[in-house]
């Protein structure tokens, strides 16, 4: 069952066109919705914690979601993680009363634990912090996550837009693996990933400067996801990977806007070049840049169900 006509038609209003009102008014859309199927009594069978500390930074903060029945002493439900958007200087775990604490409860009644994850922003955070903090995030979850029920061997990272920036930056820099050398996640979300910069765009160009502390822009390409990724070396067929490395997950939706698009689409082009074969990658139909989000539990959710879907074929796999 797809989502409400009504739903698809406000998404249909605004198409791929996509600054600050637009995100505005999604965000109070999709807040009116959640609050419209709000239960008197809210579902017993999930417990949750808000601003668990991972670090010392006031914005260093998770909201953890889990089955009520979920035992430490017996560690073995997946854990996924949504790291949020916000062009590196908004965004937080909690953005409506119902929002984002719909994507943890959805995966927590998955039976799964369910996270959601912030880092510093603009205009005290500096390249490399958002990296770093979604490191210090899975690292914390890494040690701490069988406390809620988790395993630390299914750990699933997701990012979206800025975050997925962030988190696709933090694995090919290197930051997501143990001190022993194992990674810290069994797969990688990256949704509509802010994986290059259109620094044309006079606002885009202004937030990047301030975050990479730089004018230049061949430094601020290069320390791009994109950047990182591509200052990698070449995968040659000798290599013999011995530390399994994450699945990789790329989403867009229909509608996302020019530089979202372009960003991604050569990203996986250069994924194919160095990797020698092609990341999973899909579209998410009748959806713009954060309505697939801030849309998961409502009923005819797709892409809530698409991922959880995910999350147990690879945990299954490991």
């Amino acid at each position: 069952m797809p989502l409400a006509p009504e739903i698809q038609q406000f998404i249909l209003g605004f198409k791929s066109q996509w600054d600050g009102s637009v995100n505005s008014a999604c965000q109070d859309f999709f807040e009116a919705r959640h609050a419209s199927l709000e239960s008197a009594n809210p579902n017993p069978s999930i417990q949750f914690e808000n601003n668990v500390k991972y670090g010392p930074d006031p914005r260093h903060r998770l909201d953890v979601f889990w089955p009520a029945d979920a035992t430490s002493t017996n560690a073995t439900l997946p854990v996924v993680v949504y790291f949020h958007g916000g062009a590196f200087k908004l965004g937080d775990n909690t953005i409506t009363p119902h929002m984002h604490a719909n994507i943890g409860r959805f995966f927590a009644s998955k039976g799964m634990v369910g996270v959601l994850g912030t880092y510093r922003l603009l205009p005290e955070a500096r390249f490399p912090d958002g990296q770093e903090d979604i490191a210090s995030a899975l690292s914390w979850l890494h040690r701490n996550v069988h406390q809620y029920g988790g395993s630390r061997n299914a750990i699933f990272a997701l990012g979206q837009s800025a975050g997925g920036g962030h988190l696709a930056m933090s694995l090919y820099s290197g930051r997501l693996k143990t001190d022993e050398g194992q990674s810290l996640v069994r797969g990688v979300l990256l949704l509509s990933a802010a994986l290059k910069y259109d620094l044309s765009k006079k606002g885009r160009r202004e937030s990047m400067e301030q975050y990479y502390a730089t004018t230049d822009h061949a430094i601020i390409h290069s320390r791009s996801a994109y950047g990182i990724f591509h200052a990698l070396p070449l995968v040659e067929d000798a290599d013999v990977v011995a530390v399994p490395t994450p699945e990789l997950f790329l989403m867009l939706a229909e509608w996302d806007f020019e530089e979202c698009v372009q960003g991604n689409l050569d990203f996986v082009r250069l994924f194919a070049e160095r990797q020698r074969h092609l990341p999973r990658f899909e579209v998410l139909p009748g959806h713009n840049h954060v309505s697939y989000a801030l849309s998961i539990g409502l009923p005819g959710d797709e892409v809530g169900p698409k991922i959880a879907d995910w999350v147990r074929r690879c945990s299954e796999g490991a």
